[in-house]
């Protein structure tokens, strides 16, 4: 079997996934988001509040009160998303989408896993050891 059959089969895969009701409703609830500026300044906020938490958290004690203010800062910011429900469709859309992709990838790599070593994970370790893979350092 040469290594066509399975990229083909992966590419089969991928177009099924693009047509598939979820992708639909996917693009759906972007469009609405679009028009949606509130909901669009929430997300760029969450993200970039989230972000912040997980650098604090990864730096500071949890109990930290720097960490526990971005956490509250989080989570104040969940609470204004959900009372639109624009932005409620949207992430539910994306999450049906990060669900069936990541259910897909892990089908493949538990399958394969009998016969071929795999990685079940994302590598752990500072990223410093050979072609920037993980190392056994203790560092994240």
């Amino acid at each position: 079997m040469s290594l066509k059959t399975p990229l083909d089969k992966a590419t089969e895969i991928a177009n099924k996934i693009a047509q598939s009701p979820e992708v639909k409703r996917y693009w759906q609830a972007r469009q609405k988001m679009e028009k949606n500026v509130k909901a669009q300044g929430l997300f760029d906020d969450l993200k970039l509040k989230t972000n912040t938490s997980l650098i604090l958290q990864q730096r500071l004690d949890v109990d930290h009160p720097k960490v526990m203010l971005a956490d509250l800062e989080v989570q104040e910011i969940e609470r204004k998303l959900q009372e639109i429900p624009v932005a409620m469709q949207y992430k539910e859309a994306q999450a049906e989408i990060n669900e069936m992709l990541q259910g897909v990838v892990s089908l493949v790599l538990s399958r394969l896993s009998a016969e071929v070593p795999v990685e079940l994970g994302p590598r752990q370790g500072c990223g410093q050891g050979h072609g920037g893979q993980g190392c056994d350092c203790g560092k994240d």
